[in-house]
């Protein structure tokens, strides 16, 4: 009887290790699956960190928001914004609460270690897109040329529940894995 009682906690105890990441992935693209897409312009890049593998660094460039003066945040708490969409198609945050709204989506994010007045620095949920090892030279060339240009690069989120998926990069409208196909031929 003993051999089968320790089996049995060994059994619940893999499955549990298991079910950790497995909800992770499964949220993860759920949210790519079903999101509301919004669009966000980015500013310059941070430099690239060999130690953190292959990836182009993306930064939203709405890094404030501000605050009702009724609602006071601390530094490093989490916080839901809600999104409004201009004629030009891009996203911009707005609504701050600490719950999420009754209707339509918002992002949960967190203060960052500075809070000044009326406004608040935010830390993104995303700021890296993983890409393939060999298309990584090309794709970093690509950034760099186009982030600082007048149309600007468009990082495309997927927002589900309050959380938010950084799906792809856009140039003009058009992809950002259309376009490094086309200048890896």
């Amino acid at each position: 009887m003993k051999p089968l009682i320790a089996s049995l906690i060994f059994l619940v105890a893999a499955l549990a290790q298991w079910a950790g990441p497995l909800w992770r992935i499964y949220t993860y693209e759920q949210t790519l699956a079903h999101g509301m897409l919004i669009k966000l312009k980015c500013s310059a890049p941070d430099p690239y960190d060999p130690l953190r593998g292959r990836y182009l660094a993306i930064q939203p460039e709405q890094q404030q928001i501000e605050v009702p003066e009724n609602l006071r945040l601390q530094e490093g708490v989490s916080f839901y914004a809600g999104f409004d969409t201009g004629d030009d198609g891009l996203t911009t945050l707005s609504g701050v609460s600490f719950t999420p709204p009754e209707k339509g989506e918002s992002i949960r994010l967190r203060t960052r270690n500075y809070v000044h007045g009326s406004y608040i620095w935010i830390d993104w949920p995303f700021e890296r897109f993983y890409l393939n090892e060999k298309l990584a030279p090309e794709a970093d060339l690509w950034l760099a040329e186009n982030i600082r240009s007048a149309q600007g690069v468009i990082a495309e989120v997927r927002v589900l529940k309050g959380k938010a998926v950084l799906a792809d990069l856009s140039l003009a409208g058009k992809s950002f894995r259309e376009i490094l196909k086309e200048r890896v031929k």
